[in-house]
């Protein structure tokens, strides 16, 4: 009579296998000998074993057969080419300094500038990486782009944190984006810097590094007090978004109410005037000037005159200021643009600006992204000093012109005449006093920075770029561009029609073939 023993041990082999196999699945996925793979692994071993201790008859019988024997060697040759395999791998694993990066244009290798940087590192650099479960794609990316950091410094080190889950955290380092790397200086030392990274690309990271290395202090102050945009306001019409990200470039953003506190401060490094409805009074004017005379930097929009509150700003003064100083006209138009208008619209009011002047607030993303405005004015410029250095940062299409007719917001109709400027039109300048190292970059719109349009990327490259300019602060170096290589294929339809069908059914129909071939050389074999 055979016993429970007898009964169960014929199975001990494949569920021991399954054990292991189990236990191989959750080394990969948690990569680690925890108490789980430990337990799978010891577990299936065991099962194996007792099997041969138990049935040490039906072992000998199975090794010796002639089918086993052949099998076992195929086995045994697959399994040492596995673990060279497996030995190389983890000897790799733990260097990861041996890197070979195979692309052509080197993709997978950070750029040289921040190479540089990692290799001369003298105080560690600690990464957290704040992804919440909805980037978990983003987070692989990035981890392989920090992975390929760390390698160039035993000082780089990285972490990954939920925001949702340790909002404190989250909330220490002033986190607005999920998705953001934050790069630490020192982490936990009283002499703690830290800078943000809002993307994976190439100039954010190296910014982001350069900042947390040496830490710049930069002030912004936002004048209030004349109907501007809201600095913290979060709905379409505010600049939350824009501000939040300026803070994320390393500025300290306050608002400043001139008419009240008579004069700007002195650890000022750029002065913004956004979206101005009301005009300024003489005194504010004439502290503005002052600040940008004795070498400040201003930041300006100024919208198209379509209301009767904007006529009144018109005549504050600084129109004229900007024209006899810097040789800035800010023209009495509504820029139209067709060519590069929002798709569906029967006039271009609100349009794509894709065509920009050679400067360092601008960088070739911005052609990818483009930069969008609605409702603006054109800017003109005349060179009114030989030391200063203006140039037009964005423009309209050819077939553009400023409009000088406002009746075109009520009729929806309206055709350029002698009066109006024709494209390309300048939508954004800037000012560069070599003399007194004041700057000023003007906008003939204010649309392009609210949250509505800061969800185009060149936006808000634009706004930001334009602040750490005015800062002195050009950490969009000259970084070394990375070569892009179209690899695009062009299939004619017929090709690929073929290559589908070949794809689907040539595997099938040579297995059928050679299925058929084989049950009729049985057959005569018969």
């Amino acid at each position: 009579m055979k016993t429970l023993t007898d009964r169960i041990a014929p199975y001990f082999p494949w569920l021991g296998l399954l054990l292991i196999i189990a236990g191989a699945i959750a080394y990969l996925v948690t990569r680690r000998f925890d108490l789980v793979t430990n337990l799978l692994f010891g577990g299936g071993a065991l099962l194996l074993l007792l099997f041969v201790v138990l049935r040490p008859d039906d072992v000998r019988r199975f090794f010796g057969r002639r089918q086993t024997r052949y099998g076992t060697t195929t086995l045994l040759a697959v399994l040492f080419f596995a673990l060279i395999g497996i030995l190389i791998y983890w000897i790799a694993y733990q260097n990861p300094d041996w890197r070979i990066d195979t692309t052509e244009t080197g993709s997978f290798t950070p750029l040289p500038e921040t190479v540089d940087l990692l290799k001369n590192l003298d105080e560690p650099i600690h990464v957290i990486g704040f992804f919440s479960p909805n980037a978990a794609v983003q987070q692989e990316q990035a981890a392989d782009t920090l992975d390929s950091l760390s390698a160039y410094s035993d000082l780089f080190t990285y972490e990954f944190q939920d925001p949702e889950s340790n909002p404190l955290l989250a909330e220490n380092y002033d986190l607005n984006f999920d998705g953001t790397l934050v790069f630490i200086r020192n982490r936990g030392a009283e002499n703690e810097s830290f800078a943000k990274a809002n993307s994976l690309n190439d100039n954010d990271i190296h910014a982001a590094l350069v900042k947390a290395i040496n830490p710049v202090e930069k002030k912004l102050y936002v004048l209030t007090g004349h109907g501007e945009l809201d600095s913290q306001g979060f709905g379409p019409e505010g600049m939350g978004t824009a501000i939040g990200v300026a803070e994320d470039q390393g500025f300290t953003v306050e608002e400043l109410n001139l008419f009240t506190a008579g004069s700007v401060p002195e650890d000022a490094n750029v002065v913004a005037l956004i979206g101005q409805q009301s005009p300024l009074d003489p005194s504010e004017l004439a502290a503005l000037q002052a600040y940008v005379d004795g070498g400040g930097s201003l930041f300006l929009t100024r919208d198209p005159v379509d209301s009767p509150e904007r006529v009144a700003a018109e005549e504050d003064g600084i129109n004229a200021w900007l024209q006899s100083a810097w040789g800035v006209t800010l023209r009495n138009d509504v820029i139209v643009d067709q060519d590069l208008a929002q798709a569906g619209q029967q006039f271009g009011l609100s349009f794509l600006a894709d065509s920009y002047g050679l400067h360092p607030i601008i960088v070739s993303e911005m052609s990818r992204f483009g930069t969008r405005f609605d409702l603006a004015r054109s800017i003109a410029l005349a060179q009114e000093n030989s030391a200063q250095v203006m140039t037009e940062l964005v423009l309209t299409s050819a077939s553009s012109w400023g409009e000088t007719s406002f009746e075109l917001l009520s009729t929806g109709f309206a055709q350029p005449d002698g009066d109006d400027a024709t494209g390309p039109l300048a939508v954004v300048i800037s000012g560069d006093d070599t003399g007194s190292g004041a700057r000023i970059v003007v906008a003939g719109d204010s649309d392009f920075i609210t949250n509505q349009n800061q969800v185009w990327g060149g936006n808000s490259l634009l706004f930001t770029n334009a602040l750490n300019w005015l800062a002195n602060d050009e950490l969009a170096i000259e970084l070394s561009p990375r070569e892009s290589i179209d690899r695009q294929v062009n299939i004619p339809q017929t090709q690929l029609t073929m290559l589908q069908i070949t794809s689907v059914c040539l595997g099938p129909v040579i297995v059928g073939l050679i299925g058929l071939v084989v049950a009729l050389s049985r057959r005569r074999r018969r």
